[in-house]
């Protein structure tokens, strides 16, 4: 019996292990003139996410381009 339970929580790491994930990103939005990142209370605005391209978007929405603009890092999964 000891090696059916054994066997259920192998497979079970093992699903965990080879399941295909979405690549997540950290969208930040850019102050042109400064090149800083936009902080609110001291905190830089981050938003982490699977569709960078939506989140740019909508971060943009009602600024001026010329102003502001946005950075997209790729995130790395952690290793077990």
């Amino acid at each position: 019996m000891t090696m059916l339970n054994r066997l259920a929580s192998f497979a079970d790491a093992t699903v965990r292990a080879v399941a295909q994930k979405p690549p997540r990103y950290a969208v930040h939005l850019v102050e042109r003139k400064t090149g800083r990142l936009h902080c609110v209370a001291g905190i830089p605005l981050t938003v982490f996410t699977c569709t960078p391209d939506e989140v740019g978007a909508e971060m943009m929405r009602n600024r001026d381009p010329k102003d502001w603009d946005i950075l997209v890092e790729q995130r790395i999964p952690k290793e077990f």
